[in-house]
């Protein structure tokens, strides 16, 4: 299979044409793949696989005949990297995100939507799987939106397959992608966790999981996730990519939290500095340090909401809620347009059992994020009064 070159390159890089792939993962005969190219039915197919041939995301490390270091075919060691004409991706690398066309491509390159598939083969038979309870169907259906960028009805699948088994792995899984790629970042991270309790093993999840905490700006988190997926999967290409990533950030706001301290130091009291050090301490996941910049902040301008509302989040994170409650009723008195303060006290409000309180609070939010034109959010905010008004 590979044969080290007297070349520049350090490894062997002799990749098959993308339609070879196509038909070695569609197990079809060349005459089938000759009718449906002649149809134009596997252009995007071909254009994803060449995408990924180009980018090295298929290589020998996701190859199925790659197996401890060595190509079965040859039974020759083989360096990860390289590649020749007999790849065959592994299943859980076919359905790999890559799509050139897709003008948001970028923003999810470390998105995985793989690793389902070992999932969904053992729990075939089992009480509560969607075989068992006739729901394979409308998860499959699901699925088939979900790749065709159809994400709401993709979600509405899940969502029954759910109410029918609520632990139901890969229902979870893609209704946390489904979630993720509608940038709905704090409910794709619950789902996550949810899916983290019945398969704690699955690094692609964890994968997910760590790309959520990135939205979400919580880095150090994310990159323990990024090393959860990598410790149970090393090869992954997009966990690899995380964390690089989440480091350069993390690097970063070190950078800047030592830039604030120097700051500081020439005036302790400025609360603009103070308050910007309380949100690097927030993204490093250094709690304490960041309450207490905010708290300092406060006691110099006490009429900075979002300060208020973010001093809340860490009291409601700590289990604090009726300080929490107090801070984000101090930035929605001072800036009653917020919506973030909006729906974190509707979060209160729930965890307090004040069921009607919450309520509004979250129509609040969705209709101010309406009026600025932050859908996402405010679709979030609405899919907490459904829940809430909707018969048990």
């Amino acid at each position: 299979m590979i044969r080290k070159k007297q070349t520049e390159k350090s490894f062997e890089w002799d990749p098959p044409a993308p339609s070879t792939v196509y038909i070695k993962i569609k197990n079809i005969p060349y005459e089938t793949f000759k009718t449906r190219l002649n149809q134009g039915l596997v252009t995007t197919d071909l254009d994803q696989i060449r995408y990924r041939l180009e980018r090295h995301i298929y290589c020998c490390g996701v190859c199925s005949k790659y197996v401890n270091g060595y190509c079965v075919i040859t039974n020759r060691k083989a360096e990860p990297g390289w590649i020749c004409k007999s790849f065959v991706p592994k299943e859980e690398f076919i359905y790999l995100d890559a799509r050139p066309d897709k003008k948001d491509s970028a923003g999810f390159r470390y998105l995985s939507e793989t690793g389902l598939e070992k999932d969904s083969a053992e729990s075939e038979g089992k009480e509560g799987s969607p075989e068992s309870t006739g729901m394979r169907g409308l998860y499959e259906e699901g699925v088939t939106l979900y790749r065709q960028g159809r994400l709401r009805l993709a979600l509405q699948a899940f969502d029954r397959v759910l109410e029918e088994n609520p632990l139901d792995f890969a229902a979870l899984f893609h209704k946390g992608n489904s979630l993720l790629k509608l940038k709905r970042y704090e409910e794709a991270l619950e789902i996550f966790e949810r899916a983290s309790e019945i398969s704690p093993d699955n690094a692609w999840l964890w994968t997910n999981l760590g790309f959520a905490l990135t939205k979400l700006e919580r880095f150090r988190d994310a990159l323990e996730a990024f090393e959860k997926s990598i410790l149970l999967n090393p090869v992954q290409k997009n966990a690899w990519d995380g964390k690089d990533a989440v480091l350069a950030r993390i690097r970063l706001c070190e950078e800047k939290l030592s830039e604030s301290e120097e700051a500081l130091e020439r005036n302790p009291d400025d609360p603009d500095t103070l308050f910007e050090k309380g949100k690097l301490h927030l993204r490093l996941g250094e709690q304490e340090k960041a309450i207490e910049a905010f708290k300092k902040a406060l006691e110099v301008k006490p009429e900075n909401a979002e300060a208020w509302q973010l001093r809340g989040k860490i009291l409601f994170k700590t289990g604090s809620e009726k300080e929490a409650l107090h801070a984000f009723e101090r930035a929605t008195r001072l800036k009653p347009d917020y919506p973030e303060a909006w729906y974190e006290k509707g979060n209160v409000f729930l965890k307090l059992g004040n069921l009607r309180g919450a309520e509004n609070a979250f129509k609040i939010a969705a209709d101010l994020w309406d009026s600025k034109g932050i859908k996402t959010k405010a679709e979030s905010a609405r899919e907490k009064v459904k829940k809430l008004t909707s018969p048990n």
